[in-house]
């Protein structure tokens, strides 16, 4: 079913570039604010490398608290970690995204 034609690959790449993006500025924003961060990546598999195992872990753990389930990967837990599903909605795909966005920048304005 989803592989009959090219539609279901140009989504998931388009949602791709959709995270790459929401990802960069999340990035920049932290680093406007003194907290290093880098977006990598591909695809739906993304992270925001914030350098610090405890930066990802505030930002982790208040997605939490709001129902977004996000993982922090890296030697030193400094990744945090987005695997959405190739087959998720827009809507939740958007979603999430706010959900982090909103945490991170709740991090940004505790540090």
């Amino acid at each position: 079913k989803y592989w009959t034609n090219d539609t279901f690959e140009r989504d998931v790449q388009r949602k791709g570039r959709i995270v790459e993006e929401r990802f960069q500025k999340l990035a920049a924003l932290l680093t406007e604010h003194g907290m290093p961060a880098t977006e990598r990546g591909r695809g739906l598999m993304r992270g925001i490398d914030v350098v610090s195992g405890d930066i990802a872990d505030k930002i982790t753990s208040k997605a939490f608290e709001h129902g977004l389930v996000i993982e922090t990967s890296g030697q030193d837990g400094e990744v945090v970690k987005c695997l959405c599903p190739l087959t998720i909605s827009d809507d939740d795909l958007l979603e999430g995204l706010d959900i982090l966005e909103m945490c991170v920048k709740a991090v940004v304005a505790s540090e």
